[in-house]
């Protein structure tokens, strides 16, 4: 993955930055709804079509969509990616936690078969595959089929993990026919303010929209 350097002199949150590392949890998470009834449409219309990964794909234009979603805190230095792989937890069939990495593609019909087989790989693989040491042109992403739930955080490496988390949760009915998921976005109040996140849902809810029509 290819990434630049911020030029911290210039940069327009380099005192943000500073105030937020001084914070022992500088990490913050925002919950809000995003609207599936169109990807859940599809789900019904198209066999095979997998709403999973139309959520993953729709969470990765989401995080593609805001370039301070790409930067990452090493030591003094901030930089930011070009490009981020996708790492949604998977589960074992006997229960236990597994990783998966996957390139991110605009392209649903490219980024689906690509992703379906490097899942499918990690989960015949059976182990735990935690990424490679410092590597952070990564989103993490999980899911929570079981639960709608209002809130939702994450672990952290450290205060200067900055490595965004997303989190999705039950689909859920609402009226007139229309189905809903909590989303969960977790990030670093150094790089990213509340506008950043609104931007987020706005582009996520865009890509799940975008679902509507079956080729």
């Amino acid at each position: 993955m290819t990434f630049s350097e911020i030029d911290l002199a210039t940069w327009p949150r380099r005192d943000a930055l500073a105030l937020f590392r001084r914070f022992q949890k500088p990490q913050y998470s925002i919950t809000a709804r995003i609207d599936v009834t169109h990807i859940l449409a599809r789900k019904a219309a198209e066999p095979g079509f997998s709403g999973y990964l139309a959520c993953l794909h729709a969470a990765g234009a989401g995080l593609h969509a805001v370039p301070e979603l790409a930067c990452r805190i090493r030591g003094d230095r901030v930089v930011q990616h070009h490009r981020l792989r996708l790492s949604p937890t998977l589960q074992f069939p006997d229960g236990r936690l597994g990783f998966s990495y996957l390139d991110w593609q605009p392209d649903f019909a490219t980024f689906a078969p690509l992703a379906r087989a490097e899942i499918d790989r990690v989960l015949a693989l059976g182990q735990m595959e935690p990424g490679i040491e410092g590597d952070d042109a990564v989103a993490f992403l999980s899911c929570q089929p079981w639960l709608d739930f209002t809130a939702f955080d994450n672990p952290v490496f450290d205060a200067d993990d900055s490595i965004p988390r997303v989190c999705w949760g039950r689909y859920t009915p609402g009226g007139g026919g229309r189905w809903s998921v909590a989303v969960a976005l977790q990030v670093h109040h150094g790089l990213l303010d509340g506008a950043h996140v609104a931007q987020f849902f706005a582009a996520m809810q865009a890509a799940a929209d975008q679902f509507q029509t079956v080729p």
